[in-house]
């Protein structure tokens, strides 16, 4: 045996562990069992665990640290071809390589505003290094001669920031080998260094932004190992009282970590006057553009047959190479607006030289606004309707940004504007399913099946991410979860075995532990996200998002319904099953992708968004006006997105208060608390299996011993904990979260006349008085989960929502 093949040993483990459950199945199922016969029966399952456990559970693994080495170099290069993926198509939407990028040059800053030379160098020298040069150059630049890998990219709004870090990123990963760093990109807007450290922070916008980086721990190990180089864009995008913080966060990483980036100049320098530099990070700024260069670029992109019509612009460049039409075309953002809007088309470029416009920013305003008629007036676009329909559509989008103070469009988030609707929705479906059990069973069970829509939906809910993921199918990521269910519910079965004496509870604990392993592990199986060099994108997860929410309900509807049919007996039928589609709505109604339906129809009845809003917002990412950052879309630049939605006038700044730390409650205390709670609730689940009998008289017994406890005497209660774990992540309003209390109530009443009938109104009394109290343990200590401020030094509590967050209308280009 022990020189057999490994594979072959575990094959014939699993076969000996298939015949001894056989075995014990049919010992059980045998009528007239004796005590030696159940013995037996006992011993084959046990047999069978362990046999399971051998092959499943502690399998030989040899080779661990070498194999986990090479997964890690995969991972790594499998990263590295992600990015390069994204980046890649950005620069073919942005048009950067038809023919060429706009020749964008640069020039060093020294101190103060950059760190002394002799910490930029290695060598000790104290001289100004030479980093002067241009786009094509950026990467050997970057790698030649920066000798510690660290560089701050300053430039005016629209000078090429992004498209200059991009060409970075493209060109440090053509010269990467296997034991460089993936240099990725990341907004630092979404960045409070005041919450959440540089570290972490970074590990989960590349968790969110990439599907093969989903496992946060290998994640988190990468970029502590320094495999990740962080391009970080858009530094004056940060609320002011943050980029000082910013800073010094990432200066006390040490200067062997090689960092990027972008900010404006004014934005930077009023930081850095505050505070501290970059340390050892080289300064460079991007110059403006020359009208020679100008009128070179537009000549070379102009068709040849438009060309004419560019005379006058290129004339006036000429003759006045400092006015306004010259500071207008002095950033590459409005040179390519320009190309983007009079390249093609029947516009005319000699609008440009329209007296009234009398201003650079009247010119800028200008190119702004004549984007979008460009790209959807013509024929390509007939699909959209007119101009003026896109115009809306964006504006929407712009001022719903606006609100939430963001720059990234993101498909889940839509459904905070209809919130009412999703809520009237979920409700809706839990009054069908209790309408539908009361016909079919009466009361008692349509209270039960009330609570078990509810609970499955909470339950499946939180264990989906607010944010949907990729689809990925892999049986490794089945059994893990699907072994310890079937252990647990069996080990329970033959607990209640050994104190009922009844050999059915061992089969029902198993054939409960196959069904509840089997949901899970297929939640988890889909709701994982998948290993692969593509990018994600609004619509893969759009389209991930519906597969785990119709999942979702046929797992959950099934199981459900089949368990209302068998508790209903004769009586449950079709009504069992109506009732089960019924739970798995509520799952569909309350999922990412149920409530961006909800707030689709919605927004499209309003006029306020296209009905294929993802085809939609796929269309203006490739023409040009949006652009994809990981799995949400940004406007080109904010410059745009102020253009359709004008910021609100700033109000003047208060001093931002600061805030003492989180803490949590102590988790000790909560478990004594949940286990104090749990003992006071088992009375009830005893009472229940003797007291189901007159509520539910035509039940079979074994259903009715196995599921009575469980639906009658926990789910209540885990009903409610589920409700306020549900309330401290999605931050849902208190009178929602306490809605269901009226189930709960009706319940307490149903348990209340059961063990009345049994043991008298006194006893009852203390039954359901110790479960209404055990349910408030339980829920105290689900609710001292969520974060609150520690006590600071005058004894009172600040709350987070009286600091003032000023808001940047900043970014980079």
């Amino acid at each position: 045996m022990l020189g057999l093949p490994r594979r072959t040993r575990r094959r014939f483990t699993l076969l000996l562990g298939i015949l001894a459950l056989a075995a014990g199945l049919w010992l059980l199922l045998r009528g007239g069992l004796d005590r030696a016969d159940k013995v037996a029966s006992v011993g084959a399952l046990l047999i069978a665990l362990a046999t399971f456990a051998l092959t499943f559970i502690a399998p030989l693994n040899r080779n661990r640290s070498a194999a986990s080495n090479e997964n890690e170099q995969k991972l790594i290069n499998l990263l590295a071809a992600t990015v390069a993926n994204q980046w890649s198509e950005e620069e073919r939407f942005r048009r950067l390589h038809d023919p060429e990028p706009i020749p964008i040059q640069w020039h060093g800053l020294g101190p103060p505003i950059s760190d002394h030379w002799n910490n930029i160098r290695t060598d000790g020298a104290n001289s100004r290094l030479k980093v002067d040069g241009k786009i094509a150059d950026v990467a050997e630049v970057f790698e030649q001669v920066l000798h510690r890998r660290r560089l701050v990219v300053l430039g005016e709004a629209g000078a090429g920031k992004t498209v200059l870090a991009t060409r970075l990123l493209l060109g440090l990963l053509e010269r990467r080998t296997d034991k460089d760093p993936v240099p990725v990109i990341a907004p630092m807007a979404t960045w409070d260094p005041n919450e959440d450290s540089f570290g972490e922070w970074l590990s989960e916008r590349i968790a969110a932004d990439y599907p093969v980086m989903q496992d946060l721990r290998k994640t988190r190990e990468l970029v502590a190992a320094g495999q990740i180089l962080p391009i970080l864009d858009g530094f004056d995008e940060m609320a002011s009282h943050c980029r000082s913080v910013a800073i010094e966060a990432i200066n006390r990483m040490g200067v062997h970590q090689p960092i990027v980036i972008t900010s404006r100049r004014g934005e930077y320098i009023e930081s850095i006057a505050q505070g501290d530099v970059v340390t050892a990070a080289a300064v460079i700024e991007i110059e403006a553009l020359s009208t020679v260069t100008v009128r070179s670029y537009l000549t070379r992109v102009t068709p040849p047959i438009r060309l004419p019509h560019w005379s006058k612009v290129f004339s006036r460049l000429e003759k006045n190479p400092r006015g306004r039409l010259a500071k207008a075309f002095s950033t590459p953002l409005m040179v390519s607006l320009a190309r983007e809007s009079y390249s093609v088309g029947a516009a005319n470029p000699s609008d440009l030289l329209d007296p009234g416009l009398r201003t650079k920013e009247d010119i800028e305003k200008h190119l702004l606004h004549a984007l979008i008629p460009s790209v959807f007036d013509g024929a390509h676009s007939t699909k959209w309707g007119s101009a003026k329909n896109a115009n809306e559509w964006l504006g929407f989008l712009a001022r719903w940004l606006r609100k939430k103070e963001s720059q990234e469009i993101r498909w889940w988030e839509l459904d905070g504007e209809v919130e009412g609707f999703v809520s009237a929705a979920w409700m809706l479906a839990v009054a069908l399913t209790f309408t539908f059990a009361w016909l079919a069973s009466g009361l008692p069970l349509a209270v039960v099946s009330a609570i078990a829509a509810l609970g499955s939906s909470l339950v499946y809910l939180r264990r989906i991410d607010g944010r949907p993921s990729i689809v990925s199918i892999s049986l490794r990521r089945f059994w893990k979860p699907f072994y310890r269910s079937v252990g647990v519910c069996t080990a329970i079965g033959l607990v209640n075995f050994a104190g009922v004496g009844m050999p059915e509870i061992i089969v029902g604990g198993f054939a409960l532990g196959v069904a509840v392993g089997t949901i899970v592990g297929v939640m988890d199986v889909m709701t994982a996200q998948v290993d692969t060099a593509k990018p994600a994108s609004p619509a893969a997860i759009l389209r991930a998002s519906r597969s785990v929410a119709l999942t979702t309900t046929l797992l959950v509807g099934i199981l459900v319904g089949s368990t209302l049919t068998l508790a209903g007996g004769n009586t449950g039928g079709i009504y069992g099953f109506l009732s089960g589609f019924l739970s798995g709505s509520t799952s569909i109604i309350m999922s990412p992708w149920g409530k961006f339906l909800v707030a689709r129809l919605v927004f499209s009845a309003k006029g306020s968004l296209p009905l294929h809003l993802i085809s939609f917002l796929e269309f203006s990412h490739e023409r040009g006006i949006l652009r994809q950052s990981g799995p949400q879309y940004q406007f080109r630049h904010i410059l745009l997105q102020e253009s359709l939605a004008p910021p609100k006038p700033r109000r003047k700044l208060v001093t931002p208060v600061t805030l003492p730390p989180v803490e949590y409650d102590k988790r000790k205390v909560r478990v004594t608390i949940a286990i104090l709670g749990t003992i006071l609730i088992l009375p009830a689940c005893a009472v229940s299996i003797t007291g189901s009998k007159i509520l539910l008289p035509d039940v079979p017994e074994i259903t009715r011993v196995v599921t009575a406890p469980v639906l009658l005497g926990l789910c209540p209660t885990y009903l409610i904990a589920q409700i306020i774990l549900f309330r401290n992540r999605f931050r849902i309003s208190t009178f929602r979260a306490l809605m269901p209390l009226v189930f709960f109530g009706t319940f307490a009443w149903i348990m209340y006349r059961m063990a009345s009938s049994e043991l008298g109104s006194g006893w009852a009394k203390a039954i359901v008085g110790g479960q209404v109290l055990g349910t408030l343990l339980v829920g105290k200590a689900c609710w001292a989960r969520r974060p609150k401020l520690a006590v600071g030094t005058s004894g009172s509590k600040i709350s987070a929502k009286t600091v003032p967050t000023p808001t940047s209308s900043h970014t980079s280009s």
